[in-house]
């Protein structure tokens, strides 16, 4: 999709992933057996890509000077997604049952379609198969070749880690309280609390991205992660364990843009959709 992405546009790929995905979760209310759920899910992984051809859009389209911003502000909406769509998926499914769920989602999905197709601008020019660069070119031309490949590594060692961390707060929550009768809502709270402090500090970190340089911001990002995850492991009570969560939440505010901002500003525009798609893929690996 990357490669399709530089050679006809990425409103085009926000446009097909959105319909793609719009229609494989309505075919999902209708499964009859697991082994088609399963089916549909893989489909869903193969049409979906609206997040990482939005970031390559926005960073493509936006001033190199003001990418950190623009970057910092798309992820406030990844974060409050991530934040509301648990929670209001869980209620709906409570009040209305497991299967209009996904009709709604696939609903609001061909909204998003809608809304892609009529109001999302793309200054792009299409450039012809025979004179797109090929990966090997791509790299070639790259000023700073290492420094691309360390950021792939670098997302994937930040999403393995928070990923890592997501199926044991529940257990971990139950060891610091043995005798709770709330462990599924004070797990919420400890599991939510860095996308609170990241929807907080999002902008204002992209803005100072772009004024003190994102090697910069990345630099003290991951080092605050570091400062905020390693002392998890010796809390003794639940308060303790939400607060280092929380200023987890700012360092992960930081993290994402600054490398999306790294590879914007050095990467040919030519080959953002590829260079973004790679990046893309490092995190999945890392999920």
């Amino acid at each position: 999709w990357g490669r399709l992405a530089d050679q006809k546009g990425r409103k085009l790929m926000l446009v097909r992933a959105s319909l793609g995905m719009a229609a494989v979760m309505t075919l999902i209310s209708f499964v009859q057996d697991v082994y088609q759920l399963v089916g549909l899910r893989l489909l869903m992984g193969a049409v979906s890509g609206f997040i990482s051809a939005g970031i390559t859009l926005v960073a493509s389209q936006t001033p190199k000077e003001k990418s950190g911003w623009a970057l910092g502000t798309l992820s406030t909406g990844g974060i409050t997604g991530g934040l509301l769509g648990p929670l209001i998926g869980g209620l709906l499914a409570d009040l209305i049952g497991l299967r209009p769920v996904f009709l709604l989602t696939g609903s609001a999905l061909f909204i998003t379609f809608l809304i892609t197709l009529v109001f999302v601008k793309e200054d792009f020019v299409p450039v012809a198969r025979e004179r797109l660069d090929s990966t090997r070119s791509i790299i070639a031309s790259l000023r700073h070749p290492q420094l691309i490949f360390s950021l792939f590594l670098t997302t994937f060692l930040i999403t393995f880690s928070a990923q890592s961390i997501g199926p044991l707060l529940t257990l971990y929550v139950r060891e610091l309280n043995p005798y709770t009768t709330s462990l599924a809502f004070i797990a919420g709270i400890v599991a939510s609390a860095p996308g609170v402090a990241a929807l907080i500090s999002a902008q204002r970190l992209g803005r100072l991205s772009d004024r003190y340089g994102a090697e910069r911001i990345l630099f003290w990002a991951l080092i605050i992660y570091s400062a905020f995850l390693i002392p998890q492991a010796f809390v003794t009570s639940t308060t303790q364990l939400v607060i280092m969560r929380f200023g987890l939440g700012f360092a992960t505010a930081a993290l994402m843009p600054s490398v999306q901002s790294l590879l914007r500003q050095h990467t040919p525009s030519r080959a953002t959709g590829r260079i973004f798609s790679y990046n893309q893929s490092a995190q999945f690996m890392g999920n």
